[in-house]
């Protein structure tokens, strides 16, 4: 057996630095968060080749005299933390003492510091871990610091870098998150002698957003705010229609620090259940304001990763602030088409669409500020006069076919004439001309501005999940004439006996019925008619075993599934009294846009669009 020994300490800093130090990313990350905790209000990072040859970091901070730089560079050295109390309510970005050594251990580092009351500043220089040089030098109060040759004495490490273009992205990413973090600090990325990113100090976090990300896309963001006793909530959130194929998008942020967790990630992806198809992710901008003791930083080298005290009550909190913020005025724009919006406030405003340009004043009315006197001629469509309301003929009667009469009849119930004047007027769907179905699948309605297609489908699936998932008022249950015994196999069984109380919230009574068994004796009135075997089979065998499952999850996959199953299909041939029924529940649906698999659920068809196919212009 070979002898025990203590390492020496500059290779337990570059085996440390493997840690903390992933790539040039990991250095700019650091010596950013380090320039924030000293109160810089300018930041400026400089780039050679991606961060492979060098980083200059350039702040106005409070500096450094020259005992503190020295110590600087020693592990576990830090000015933000004094014992354990400290560490377990961290306010700083930084607190553990690791970077500037795990830094100078793997690179040429130079660092020049001088704080206002001293008269010089202190020049040092550091390679591979040890100090070569150290003097007074003349420097503007704040700190410089350029570190080269990153990963100069790890060359097994250094070839495991990517390319200059993949570094320098990785970078700006870092850059942005910081930048859109700290608002009220002018940031400035320069490569290779050129500036790509500058963000002058801003009044906001909206105004940062915009510096970042781009008017056009925060023109569509929308605002929203939460506040409880442990944790305060805001940002911008994008509707269901503005969509990305990667969760990069989703900027979180907890007491100025960008996170990247889990956990906060899915309560962010909950709140759009139902509303974004299958690999599609939102933008969303989430500012954290929680209380130091009840999260853990510490839990990771890189501090991205956090750990939340009681984080079910936080996660929830998250996801209803985002769910909120979906459901205000305007929720029918989660499409693709661009006139919604403007359609459903006319309407709401009592006023015939398309009178007047856009403005505004839904940001005002939702306590942003605005930052354009009125949307895009791109977003907004100006509407004819002829095309008002009070222009529209009587819906057109067209046949229903027998042979699926009786089955859709029952689904889709007609309303009576009394639910018929109580409902008058609703929203934007039922008020459009029913023109009829094409391929037995598709509802065709003349719209203000062309011609809408409804999968009828993905509508009478909306509807059906919205009764479903609808707390204030849950669906009634409906018992069966006789109860259905469903075996599944024996780790099935173990899920559905832990679901059953959320079975029963849904409206649904399951019992056990031995061994790997359970009777069905009663489901959502809504449903009653889907088979309850073929049901909770698909439900069960669809559904992934874990413990760590947010509680909204489940209720949300057993309504996806029933909604499914009982929805009208494609083929089935609806009456004029069936389609105007649909119509009228699917404008009392909050998200009248996706189906809750996140299909879109309708398209339009401008006037324009068919001209140009008529060639009439």
């Amino acid at each position: 057996m070979e002898k025990i020994l203590i390492l020496p300490d500059v290779l337990c800093n570059q085996i440390a630095a493997g840690e903390v130090i992933e790539r040039p990313a990991a250095v700019v990350k650091e010596l950013l968060e380090n320039s924030i905790d000293a109160g810089s209000s300018r930041i400026s990072v400089a780039l050679q080749q991606g961060g492979r040859k060098e980083i200059r970091i350039v702040d106005n901070g409070s500096g450094m005299d020259r005992d503190n730089a020295l110590l600087a560079i020693e592990r576990h050295a830090t000015s933000k933390i004094r014992d354990m109390q400290d560490l377990q309510s961290v306010k700083s970005l930084g607190f553990r003492g690791e970077a500037l050594p795990s830094i100078t251990a793997v690179s040429r580092f130079e660092m020049v510091t001088r704080t206002e009351r001293e008269v010089s500043g202190t020049f040092l220089r550091v390679e591979g871990g040890i100090v070569r040089e150290v003097q007074d030098k003349g420097a503007p109060a704040g700190t410089v610091i350029t570190v080269r040759d990153l990963f100069f004495n790890l060359p097994a490490r250094r070839k495991f870098l990517r390319t200059m273009d993949t570094e320098l992205g990785h970078i700006n990413d870092q850059f942005q998150r910081l930048a859109l973090a700290h608002p009220g600090i002018h940031f400035q990325l320069n490569h290779q002698d050129r500036v790509i990113c500058q963000y002058p100090s801003a009044a906001d976090s909206l105004q940062r957003a915009t510096q970042v990300l781009g008017l056009e896309l925060v023109r569509q963001l929308r605002p929203f705010s939460l506040e409880r006793a442990n944790i305060r909530l805001k940002g911008y959130l994008s509707l269901p229609h503005v969509q990305r194929t990667s969760g990069q998008a989703i900027f979180a942020f907890m007491n100025g620090r960008p996170i990247w967790d889990r956990l906060v990630n899915r309560s962010v992806l909950g709140a759009y259940e139902s509303l974004l198809p299958k690999g599609r992710f939102p933008v969303v901008l989430l500012y954290m304001d929680v209380l130091p003791e009840l999260v853990d930083v510490n839990v990771h080298p890189t501090k991205r990763e956090v750990r939340f005290r009681g984080p079910g009550e936080i996660m929830e909190t998250i996801r209803l602030a985002l769910r909120e913020a979906l459901k205000g005025k305007g929720s029918i724009t989660a499409t693709p088409a661009e006139t919604s919006l403007e359609i459903k406030r006319d309407l709401e405003r009592g006023k015939n669409p398309g009178e007047g340009e856009g403005s505004t004043e839904d940001w005002q009315d939702s306590g942003a500020k605005p930052f354009s006197p009125s949307p895009s001629r791109e977003e907004v469509r100006p509407v004819p006069r002829q095309l008002s309301l009070s222009s529209r003929g009587g819906p057109e009667e067209f046949p229903a076919a027998p042979l699926f009469q009786e089955k859709v009849h029952e689904m889709l119930p007609v309303a009576s004439p009394e639910e018929e004047k109580k409902d008058e007027g609703v929203g934007p769907f039922s008020r459009f001309r029913i023109l009829g179905q094409v391929a037995q699948a598709y509802i065709v309605l003349e719209s203000f501005h062309g011609m809408m297609f409804i999968d009828q489908h993905a509508a009478h699936e909306r509807i059906i999940y919205d009764r479903l998932r609808s707390p204030p008022s849950p669906e009634p249950s409906q018992r069966l004439l006789r109860s259905a015994v469903v075996e599944v196999l024996p780790r099935q069984a173990a899920m559905l006996k832990r679901w059953l109380q959320e079975l029963r919230d849904l409206g649904f009574d399951v019992e056990p019925f031995g061994g790997n068994s359970f009777v069905v004796h009663a489901m959502p009135a809504i449903v009653s008619r889907c088979s309850p075997e073929e049901l909770i089979r698909e439900l069960v065998e669809g559904a992934h075993e874990e413990e760590t499952r947010p509680r909204w999850e489940l209720p949300a996959q057993i309504a996806k599934t029933a909604a499914c199953h009982h929805a009208v299909k494609a083929g089935q041939r609806l009456s004029h009294e069936e389609i105007r029924h649909l119509l009228k529940d699917l404008d009392r649906t909050a998200f009248p846009s996706t189906c809750p698999h996140g299909r879109p659920l309708w398209f339009e068809m401008s006037r324009e669009e068919m001209a140009q196919r008529f060639q009439r212009k």
